[in-house]
Order: C-alpha cells, then sequence, then structure tokens
C-alpha cells in the first residue's frame, strides 16, 4: 500500500487514513467492511473505531448513525463523512429530527438517488451519491461447487431483515400455504446465523421496509445474490435498482410475492438459471473501489473548499484589491443601506463604482449625498446613464471601469457583512482555480428561531453547475449580490456581460469563465442580506428566452461529450414553448435520459428528473397525457431506470393507479 493515495491535495491537515465507525449491530457489518476494503484498494490506511470520533487528523466515516451523539452542534469538520443507508429519508427524518439535524451538519455519502432528490428540501447541502455496488474481498460469491441440490435445500423460502407487521403478513401466506419458510423470530440473526441457513434454502425473498420507497434494498440483495440464491424481491417499474440486479431476480409487486415464490420454488430449472444470473449482476456492477475512488476526490475538493473558507475568516490580505460595482434603477429605498455596508468593509473597496440606469427618482440625490457625508465614499464613481441602457449594459460600462484583482457584485438591495470582502478576496488567494466565489446569505423576516431566515446553497462547482440546470430563474444555486469575480482571469480572457444575456448576463459571464476551467464556489456562511426575498413568479417570455440561450451555453459544459446536434435537442427543455401531443413530451424525456446516461454526475441527474417532473405537469395540465402514459413510460427500459429514483410522484401525472 502507498504512503499516500493518488489524487491527495497538498497541504491537507489530515493523514490519509480513513476511521471506520458503525452504530448499526454485526449484521450490517458487511457494509461498512466493504467500504473499508475496497478504501484499501485505491491506496488509503483504514482502522475501525468502537467508538466515534472527530477529534483527530483522520478522515472519520461514519455508519447507520442515526443514534450518533457528537459534542456540539455546529457543524462537522470537514474529515466527517456520514453514510446514509437508509430509505425513504424525508419519511424517516419527519420522526427522526436529530438524524436531520446530523445530515445537515456533515458532508453525506448517500446511496439512494430517490433520497439525493430531496436532499436539499431537507437542508442537506453537503452530500454525493456513493452506492453500494460490490467489493469481491469482502463479501466473496459463494463458490457453484457449494450450491446444494434440491435434496439438500430443505427450506422453500429464506427471508432476514426486520419484521415489520407487512412482511410477516406475506411470510405469514406463505407458510399457509404449505411452504417451509424461516425467519428470524424475536431476535435478529446474527451473520453467521444467517450464513448457516442460506445455503439450505431454495429461494430468498427482498421486500422493502418502507411502503412507498423506491430504492430495491440492496444490501439485502447483494447478501442474497452472493450466496447463489434464486430471489424473488418486490421490484416495481419504478424501483431504483442497477439493471443487471434487475434482470437477475424475479421481480414483482407485494401483492404478487407470495405467488411468484410459489411458482419459483416448484420451478427447478428457472431457480438454477437465477442461481448463476445473481452473481454475474454483482460481478457486472461497478467495482465498490471505483467508485469510492471518484467519491473520494470529489469529498477532498469539496474538504479543500471548506478549508481554505475557514483558514480565509482569519486572512487579512489588503494587497488583494477590490472594486465593486452597483447598478441602480430607482433603488433610492435602499441604496444609503447598501452604500453603508460597502463602506464599513474591514478590506477597503479599492475602487466604488456606480451606475444608476436612468433613475427616475431620488437615487442619484441619496447617493450624492451618502458621498458627502461619509469620506469612505468620498471617491466613488458614479457613472449615469441619460436614458435606460438595461442592466447588462450598465453592468459592462460599470466593469470597464474596475480595477483590482477583485470585482464584487453588490446590488441596492443586498447588504453585506463587514468581512466579505476580506473573507472572498482570501478565498480566492488561496484557491486561484476558483474564478467566482458567491456565499449563503439571509433574507428579510425571522427564521424559526426569530433570527434573519438563512438561505443556504449548494458550496461546489459540480452542484452549482448542475443546479444552474433547473428551470426557473429564482431557483439559481448562486445568488448575484453575493459574488465576487476574480478579476485578472475576466480580463485576461476578455470576457464581458452579454447583453442579449438581459438581466441574467452575469450568469452568462460565469460560464465564460467555466468554459476557461474557472471553478465556482459558494462560502458556507452568510455574508450578504437581501432587503427583499427573492421573487418566485413565474418568469416573463423574455426571461425564458434569455435563458434559453444561457442553457444553450451550460449544457455542453455539463455533458461535455454529448453532440452538438443532441444538445441542441435536450435545449428544447427550456424553450418558450414545446410541441403540443404525448410523443412530444416522450421525446423530450428520452433525450433527458440519454444525456444523463452519457454523463455519470448524479447531481445534473437529479436537477434533471426533476425538470422531467416539470414536463410531465405541464402535458398533464394541458390535457396531452391519456390514462396509463406514464405506466407506458416505464416499460421502456431507458426511462425506466433514468425516472425510478422520482418513485411513485410520476403517476399522479397519467390519472392511472400506481404499479
Amino acid at each position: 500500500m502507498s504512503a499516500q493515495p493518488a489524487g491527495w491535495p497538498e497541504g491537507l491537515p489530515y493523514r490519509p487514513h480513513l476511521r471506520f465507525c458503525s452504530l448499526g449491530n454485526e449484521n450490517v457489518a458487511e457494509v461498512m467492511e466493504s467500504f473499508r476494503l475496497a478504501c484499501e484498494r485505491i491506496g488509503y490506511a483504514t482502522s475501525v473505531d468502537a467508538a466515534p470520533s472527530i477529534d483527530n487528523a483522520d478522515i472519520n466515516i461514519f455508519f447507520f448513525a442515526m443514534g450518533l451523539g457528537l459534542p456540539s452542534d455546529a457543524d462537522l469538520p470537514p474529515n466527517a463523512i456520514v453514510v446514509n443507508f437508509e430509505p425513504a429519508l424525508p419519511e424517516l427524518l419527519a420522526e427522526q429530527p436529530g438524524y436531520q439535524r446530523l445530515l445537515q451538519r456533515a458532508h453525506v455519502w448517500e446511496y439512494s438517488l430517490e433520497n439525493l432528490m430531496q436532499h436539499q428540501a431537507l437542508g442537506i447541502f453537503r452530500s454525493d451519491y456513493v452506492p453500494l455496488t460490490f467489493e469481491p474481498r469482502a463479501t466473496p460469491v459463494v463458490p457453484e461447487s457449494q450450491v446444494l441440490d434440491d435434496a439438500g435445500q430443505d427450506i422453500d423460502v429464506i427471508f432476514f431483515g426486520e419484521t415489520t407487521t407487512q412482511r410477516v403478513q406475506v411470510l405469514e401466506a406463505l407458510s399457509a400455504c404449505g411452504l417451509r419458510v424461516v425467519y428470524p423470530t424475536g431476535q435478529a440473526w446474527t451473520p453467521a446465523q444467517r450464513d448457516a441457513l442460506l445455503p439450505r434454502a431454495k429461494v430468498g425473498l427482498n421486500m422493502r421496509k418502507a411502503g412507498q420507497a423506491a430504492t430495491a434494498e440492496m444490501p439485502r440483495l447483494s447478501i442474497l445474490l452472493r450466496h447463489r440464491k434464486a430471489v424473488v424481491s418486490e421490484l416495481y417499474p419504478h424501483s431504483e435498482v442497477p439493471p443487471a440486479v434487475r434482470d437477475a431476480v424475479e421481480g414483482c409487486s407485494r401483492d404478487e410475492l407470495v405467488d411468484r415464490v410459489r411458482a419459483l420454488v416448484a420451478d427447478a430449472p428457472r431457480r438454477r438459471a437465477l442461481e448463476k444470473a445473481g452473481p454475474a449482476a454483482l460481478l457486472g456492477l461497478q467495482p465498490q473501489h471505483e467508485v469510492l475512488a471518484t467519491a473520494m476526490q470529489r469529498y477532498l475538493a469539496a474538504a479543500r473548499q471548506r478549508l481554505a473558507c475557514q483558514q480565509a475568516l482569519g486572512t487579512s490580505d489588503t494587497d488583494f484589491k477590490v472594486s465593486t460595482l452597483t447598478v441602480t434603477r430607482n433603488d433610492e429605498a435602499h441604496i444609503a443601506d447598501a452604500l453603508a455596508s460597502m463602506a464599513v468593509q474591514t478590506l477597503a473597496p479599492h475602487r466604488i463604482i456606480v451606475v444608476d440606469d436612468a433613475s427616475t427618482d431620488g437615487t442619484v440625490a441619496v447617493i450624492r449625498e451618502r458621498m458627502k457625508a461619509d469620506p469612505r465614499l468620498s471617491r466613488l464613481l458614479l457613472l449615469q446613464a441619460p436614458v435606460p441602457m438595461g442592466w447588462a449594459t450598465a453592468a459592462q460600462w460599470g466593469l470597464s471601469q474596475a480595477h483590482g484583482d477583485g470585482l464584487a457584485l453588490w446590488p441596492a438591495s443586498v447588504r453585506s457583512d463587514a468581512t466579505r470582502l476580506q473573507v472572498q478576496a482570501a478565498f480566492l488567494r488561496l484557491l486561484p482555480t476558483v474564478g467566482a466565489v458567491g456565499s449563503w446569505y439571509t433574507v428579510a423576516g425571522p427564521g424559526d428561531d426569530g433570527e434573519p431566515a438563512i438561505q443556504r446553497l449548494p458550496e461546489t462547482h459540480p452542484q452549482i453547475l448542475a443546479g444552474l440546470l433547473a428551470h426557473m430563474p429564482r431557483e439559481q444555486p448562486l445568488l448575484m449580490g453575493s459574488l465576487m469575480l476574480a478579476l485578472p482571469r475576466v480580463r485576461q480572457s476578455g470576457l464581458g456581460f452579454d447583453a442579449t444575456l438581459g438581466e441574467f448576463a452575469w450568469l452568462g459571464l460565469l460560464l465564460e469563465l467555466v468554459k476557461d476551467h474557472a471553478l465556482l464556489a459558494n462560502l458556507h456562511m452568510g455574508l450578504s442580506h437581501c432587503t427583499g426575498s427573492r421573487a418566485t413568479a413565474a418568469p416573463m417570455p423574455r426571461e425564458v428566452t434569455a435563458l434559453a440561450h444561457l442553457r444553450e451555453r451550460l449544457l455542453p459544459l455539463v455533458f461535455p461529450d454529448l453532440p452538438s446536434a443532441d444538445a441542441q435537442r435536450l435545449a428544447r427543455l427550456y424553450g418558450l414553448q414545446w410541441a403540443p401531443d404525448a410523443p412530444d413530451a416522450t421525446a423530450l424525456l428520452r433525450e433527458i435520459a440519454h444525456a444523463c446516461q452519457q454523463q455519470d454526475d448524479a447531481h445534473a441527474a437529479t436537477v434533471l428528473r426533476g425538470e422531467c417532473l416539470r414536463v410531465l405537469a405541464v402535458y398533464a395540465q394541458g390535457g396531452r397525457l391519456a390514462p396509463g402514459y406514464v405506466q407506458a413510460l416505464m416499460q421502456e427500459p431507458l426511462l425506466r431506470d433514468f425516472l425510478a429514483p422520482l418513485g411513485e410522484r410520476m403517476y399522479a401525472f397519467s390519472g392511472g393507479s400506481t404499479p
């Protein structure tokens, strides 16, 4: 094993040693062991701790952590990862608010795409999709020579796991049919007890625990398949399960379980075929060490960013020169507060630029009065347009007058913390690969604790870029008024604000920075305050047109390997009008699924699955979807596998029942 894994960042204040800790019982130990041994395969030293701890210089990875108690209610440090293997997360967290708070405080590895769809709504922003696949060193496949013949398989059906009321009903129904059924009663089996019984069973049964969960319970399926069991599994078209595994089991609804189990017990040739198909399906999954190699790289990048943010808090870089840019039009009510928050910055602005876009109220008079009254604003550069120019043209005028290392965008409706410029300047100095940095922010009105409500945003470049795929302009993962741009990057690349994009020209500039290989980031602290909440009204036609042009530029950045013709078809998702009939909706959904199939980006796929719900809603509201439309969609493997993490929400749009 190498002393340092490939890709370990220089200067990280942690050791490349992974401490694994599980709060679950021994029945789930194999899951953690699969991750641990997979991490050793990619060069990490590992150990297992019985007691949870974060007060060390290692990377601490917690499994089955619902009861994890740590001394502080603050965010967990960057060297902590919580791995979630709980299905149906919204329902669970409604009953377990402490676990929700833990997931909100930590970097989360999530095993379920269905859960990932809900993370931001649950306040979980530091998360990544890290599925359970297969690690043969931890859970080897039973040799085919050890499979017993029918005479040796004296148990008809085996089930292990929590015996909920619904599960027991199925098991008792099987027993009533005359089958010999074994399952734990009163106390869970140990792994040794389970493994002693598995060879004797003809059929392994897998049932979901949560009635509404779309996520198949892969830990149990994996155990059954590596023991070469013929499996009947509760599966639906919308079940989230690897396609290879779906094809290696007998899948059916809960109502069909008894009949399908009886049929399989009686069909020895079919059982023998499934006993071979199961291990082949596991071996066909992406190896666990490959999954974790990329997950660790994403985690390390996120940890490095959080550490840079913390370091920036205590850094004062007086050599970093920042210009601020404000475009005003009829902002008399807010401009004085915005200017006051500029004046008190701990890193004084090198140049304050205000472009007034032909205001008809007292905005200019207020600005001039503040310039006279406050010596810190006396050198403010006020540019006045004689006639309205529009935000982009006005901002470009201001940009032409900017000097220094950073450009802070500062609308009149935004007030900032006194340390904003200092922290963002230090952050850009620490991470020169970042071309634009924003932050969390607060909005007018108290939150649950009486303080101004904090608006958390995605922090890392992949999540921010994926978030820009959302349709509504007010759902952007960035606040324009919290941004600081790396001005030399803008200058060197000859970038500016594109007037054709109107009020979204700032987004166009960010995409040009990304095209030039810059990263985007949000700091995990509230450095700005919006005096008015972000609008939620439906976008105007001109906004939709501008956003469509933006997405034409965004799609090649998110899907760099997608042919241009495919990207153009996908861009129809953001058009002002769609073709009117159900086949057109299907074609659009296929374009989305195809693009995501080509690019392994769980965050982009998550956002675009949400866009699929929008497509279905629009066509359903127009009366274009016949009953059973969604059920028909789910017969197509490409769409079934892509849409499955949406779960039962899809069936609301076609007038049919859930399968």
